[in-house]
C-alpha cells in the first residue's frame, strides 16, 4: 500500500530540509564572492605590473616635490617657491575657502607659519583623495580633524591682524629677525642621557632656572 500523500511530514525533517536549503544558498553566494575576489585580484595584479617603476635618479626629486616645508625653504629656493604659492592659491580657491569657517585676511602671506599650515593641509587633501592610495578613512580624517584644526588656528591669529600692521616691518626692524632658538637646547644631551638611564628627567639646576628666566624675558620683548 502506498503512503498517503496528505499525511503531514515530520516537523524535524522539514526543519533539517530548510537548514540544508539555506546552507546551499549561502555556499553558492560564497562561491560567487570568491570568484569575484579572484577576478579583482587579477585586475589589481595586472595594474601593478603595468605601472612604471621610478628610476633611482628621479626618486629624490619626486619626493622633494611631494613633501616640502615653506619654513625650511626660507632663503633657499627663490625660483621654485612662486610656483608653490601659485599651486596653493589655486587649491585655496577651489577647496579651502569654500568652507564657511575658513578665514584668510589680506596679510596671510605675511605670516610664514600660516602658509606652512595651509600647505601641509593642501598636501594632506591630495593624499586623502589620491586615486591610487587615498581612502575614505583619510578623507574623513581630513574633514573631521585636519581641516577644522588648521582653520581654527589660522582664524584665531589672522582675525586679530591686519596688513597695515606689517607696514615697515623690514624698515623698522632692519634685517630679518631670526626666530628664537629652542629654549635650553644646550642641556638636551644631559637630559636625554638621564632619561635613557633612569626613565626620569633630572631636576633643573639653578643655572638652568636663571637661563630660563632670561630667555623668557627675551621672548616677551620680541612680542612687543
Amino acid at each position: 500500500m502506498s503512503a498517503d500523500k496528505s499525511e503531514p511530514r515530520d516537523p524535524h525533517v522539514l526543519a533539517v530540509a530548510r537548514v540544508l536549503d539555506r546552507t546551499g544558498r549561502r555556499v553558492t553566494a560564497l562561491e560567487e564572492n570568491v570568484r569575484r575576489m579572484a577576478a579583482d585580484l587579477a585586475r589589481l595584479a595586472g595594474a601593478v605590473a603595468d605601472r612604471p617603476v621610478p628610476t633611482a635618479s628621479a626618486a629624490p626629486d619626486a619626493e622633494m616635490r611631494l613633501i616640502e616645508s615653506w619654513l625650511l625653504a626660507a632663503g633657499t629656493d627663490a625660483e621654485h617657491l612662486p610656483a608653490v604659492l601659485t599651486d596653493l592659491i589655486t587649491w585655496l580657491d577651489l577647496v579651502y575657502l569654500r568652507f564657511p569657517d575658513a578665514l584668510l585676511t589680506g596679510c596671510w602671506l605675511w605670516h610664514p607659519w600660516v602658509v606652512e599650515e595651509l600647505w601641509w593641509l593642501r598636501g594632506a587633501h591630495a593624499d586623502a583623495y589620491d586615486p591610487e592610495t587615498g581612502s575614505w578613512l583619510r578623507v574623513g580624517d581630513w574633514h573631521d580633524r585636519q581641516r577644522p584644526g588648521v582653520a581654527r588656528r589660522v582664524r584665531e591669529v589672522l582675525g586679530k591682524c591686519d596688513l597695515s600692521l606689517h607696514v615697515g616691518d623690514r624698515a623698522d626692524r632692519g634685517p630679518a629677525v631670526e626666530p628664537p632658538p629652542a629654549p635650553l637646547a644646550q642641556h638636551a644631551a644631559a637630559l636625554a642621557g638621564e632619561w635613557g638611564r633612569s626613565g626620569t628627567a633630572p631636576a633643573p639646576t639653578d643655572e638652568q632656572l636663571d637661563e630660563d628666566r632670561a630667555q623668557a624675558a627675551t621672548q616677551i620683548r620680541r612680542r612687543r
